[in-house]
C-alpha cells in the first residue's frame, strides 16, 4: 500500500514541475544542478572494516563504498547524542551557538532567535530541489518536529519493539537485544523498509534535482536483528575491547563524579558492571555487530539502485553516523562521553569526478556537511554557517584541514588534533591523551604527567586553541 502512495506523491511533485516549468518558473539550468543523496546511520561507531574498529566487524558494503570515494579515517561528530548533533548538522551550527546541546535540549526551533533558521533541507528546497526523508534524520521525540523541513519525510521509529524485552529487564523500552525468532528483515527493525523507499525514489523519474535522505535506525538500541546477522559473529570468536581495571583512576570528571541530570542521556542502560557479573559482555558485542552488519545489508541495497540509478553521474552520496557507542572502552557504555569511542565516527563521501579509494587522515567534523552541499550545489549560505565545505580536501586529498574540530556535549568540550585529545570540563578541569603512543586513551597527562614542560605546552595550546575557537563562534 505505501509504494503506490509514495509514487502518487511522487506524481504530484511532477505536476507542480511541469506547471512551474510551463509559466516560467524555473531556469532551464535547473537539471544540470547535481544530486544529492545522504545517509546518516544512528549510533554507528567505528566498528567497520574500514576503520578497523574492531577485529569482528563485518560491513562489506560500506567498506566497498570507501574504495569508490573518500572514507575520512578521522570523522568526528559535533556532540556525541543524537539531537545535539543532527540539529548542528543540519542548521550548520555548533551546539553552543543554538543551545541544543544534549537530547534533553528541546527542539531547535523553539530556541529564541531560531525560529526560523533554515536548515539545509529547507535552503534545498527553497532552491527548487526536490527534499525527501525518510527514517530518523533529524532526531526524534522530545517534542521535535522533522516533518516541517521535508517536502516528503516519513518517520519510522526505533522498533519494531519486543513486549516483554528478550534479554534486558532494566531500563527504558528501547534497552534490549537478542535474536528476533522471525526469518524476517522487517521483523528485525524499519530499515529494510527505510531502504525500500530509497530504492524506489532513486528508480523514479526527477525532473527536478533532488535532495534525498535516509536515516538507517540501527544499531541504535534495541539490539535486535535476524539469526543470519547473529551468524556472522560467532560469540566464541568476538574480542573484548582493550580496558585496564583502573581506568577511572586520572579521569577528573566523567568516571570519578556522579553524573549530574542533565549528563545523564538516558538511565538504566547497559554498564560495565552488569556485562562482566553476568558474563553478558560477548553477547552484547555479538548483538551491536549484528545490527551493524543488517544495517549494512541495507545500505548496500540502496548503493547497488544509486550505481543502476540514471541520476548516478550527477549525484554525490554522503554517508555518516550521527556520533559514536562505547561497548565497554573506558568502561563506558553507550554514548554521551567526549572521548574518542563516543566521537570517532564513519564518513564517506563520493561522487562526480571525484579521486576514489582516499583514506583522508586529518581530523574532520560534521559541521562540514552543510557548508560542502550548498557549495557543490551553488548556493549561498542562508546565514551564518559555522563549519567550513570539504570541497577543498574532496578535488586535491593533499589539502591539510585546518579548521578546529570540537565536539560538545552539555556544557563540555573536546578538541582532536592530529595526534591529540584535550577535553575540558565546565568545572575547568582537563584530560589530554596523546593517541600515538595511547589510542585507547588509558592516560590522561594532566593528572600522570603534570610536571612536562612538553606536556604543559600541548595543553595550553589545545586550551587557547579550543576557548578561542568557541569564543569566536558563539
Amino acid at each position: 500500500m505505501i509504494r503506490p502512495i509514495i509514487r502518487f506523491i511522487h506524481s504530484i511533485f511532477r505536476l507542480r514541475v511541469f506547471l512551474l516549468l510551463s509559466f516560467g518558473s524555473l531556469s532551464v539550468a535547473v537539471e544540470e544542478r547535481p544530486n544529492f543523496l545522504i545517509i546518516v546511520i544512528d549510533d554507528l561507531n567505528d566498528y567497520v572494516g574500514v576503520l578497523d574498529g574492531h577485529p569482528n566487524a563485518y560491513t562489506p558494503n560500506l567498506d566497498r563504498i570507501a574504495g569508490q570515494g573518500i572514507v575520512f579515517t578521522a570523522a568526528y561528530c559535533n556532540s556525541p547524542v543524537c539531537n545535539s548533533s543532527r540539529a548542528s548538522i543540519w542548521t550548520g551550527l555548533r551546539p553552543t551557538t543554538t543551545g541544543i546541546v544534549s537530547n534533553r535540549s528541546g527542539w531547535f526551533r523553539d530556541r529564541p532567535g531560531f525560529e526560523h533558521i533554515s536548515t539545509l533541507p529547507e535552503t534545498m528546497g527553497r532552491a527548487d530541489y526536490d527534499t525527501m526523508a525518510y527514517g530518523k534524520v533529524f532526531h526524534m521525540g522530545h517534542g521535535n518536529k522533522p516533518a516541517n523541513e521535508w517536502h516528503l519525510f516519513l518517520r519510522y521509529n526505533y522498533g519494531p519493539l519486543q513486549d516483554p524485552k528478550l534479554n534486558y529487564n532494566y531500563g527504558d523500552r528501547l534497552t534490549d537485544w537478542g535474536v528476533l525468532s522471525e526469518d524476517n528483515e522487517y521483523a528485525a527493525s524499519h530499515d529494510p523498509r527505510i531502504a525500500d523507499h530509497l530504492i524506489e525514489a532513486l528508480e523514479d523519474t526527477h525532473e527536478k534535482p533532488f535532495f534525498l535522505a535516509g536515516g538507517f535506525i540501527r544499531p541504535h538500541t534495541p539490539l535486535y536483528a535476524t539469526q543470519q546477522w547473529f551468524d556472522k559473529h560467532p560469540k566464541e570468536h568476538i574480542e573484548l575491547p582493550d580496558i585496564i581495571a583502573d581506568d577511572n583512576k586520572d579521569l577528573v570528571y566523567f568516571g570519578k563524579y556522579p553524573r549530574a541530570d542533565k549528563d545523564i542521556e538516558a538511565p538504566g542502560l547497559f554498564n560495565q558492571e552488569y556485562a562482566e557479573e553476568n558474563d553478558k559482555w560477548k553477547d552484547l558485542l555479538q548483538a551491536y555487530l549484528a545490527s551493524t552488519s543488517a544495517m549494512d545489508y541495507q545500505l548496500g541495497r540502496v548503493y547497488d539502485a544509486y550505481l543502476k540509478s540514471e541520476y548516478r553521474d550527477n549525484t554525490y552520496l554522503i554517508i555518516f553516523s550521527d556520533h559514536g557507542w562505547h561497548l565497554g572502552e573506558k568502561r563506558h557504555w553507550g554514548k554521551a562521553a567526549l572521548w574518542e569511542q563516543t566521537t570517532r565516527i564513519p564518513l564517506i563521501i563520493l561522487g562526480p569526478d571525484m579521486p576514489a579509494g582516499i583514506r583522508y587522515n586529518h581530523p574532520v567534523d560534521l559541521l562540514s556537511i552543510y557548508p560542502t552541499v550548498i557549495d557543490y550545489a551553488g548556493l549561498n549560505a542562508p546565514h551564518t554557517i559555522e563549519g567550513h565545505s570539504l570541497r577543498p580536501v574532496l578535488e586535491n586529498p593533499d589539502t591539510e584541514w585546518i579548521h578546529p574540530v570540537i565536539t560538545t556535549f552539555s556544557d563540555h568540550h573536546a578538541l582532536r588534533t592530529q595526534h591529540w585529545r584535550y577535553i575540558r570540563y565546565v568545572n575547568g578541569s582537563e584530560e589530554l591523551y596523546d593517541h600515538r603512543d595511547d589510542p585507547h586513551e588509558f592516560e590522561n597527562l594532566v593528572v600522570t604527567n603534570a610536571s612536562s614542560e612538553q606536556i604543559q605546552k600541548v595543553l595550553i595550546t589545545h586550551r587557547d586553541k579550543l576557548l578561542e575557537a568557541l569564543n569566536i563562534l558563539k
